[in-house]
């Protein structure tokens, strides 16, 4: 797909999407809450996207 002018392929994109997803308390929250947040998904599908871009579900992201 063209944005902008530049080539990205659906994998690139949610990829990147679960690499910036980012926590929504202030100390900090779980790297599968955010991506089921992000993505409105439920719990199983998150770690799914986690492990499939290589992150462990269970890492702290900061806001």
């Amino acid at each position: 797909m063209t944005l902008s002018g530049c080539e990205f392929s659906e994998h690139e994109l949610v990829g990147q999407a679960v690499r910036a997803a980012t926590g929504t308390h202030r100390r900090g929250t779980q790297r599968w809450v955010a991506i089921m947040d992000a993505f409105c998904c439920g719990s199983g599908v998150a770690h799914a996207l986690c492990r499939r871009f290589g992150f462990d579900p269970d890492e702290m992201v900061k806001p």
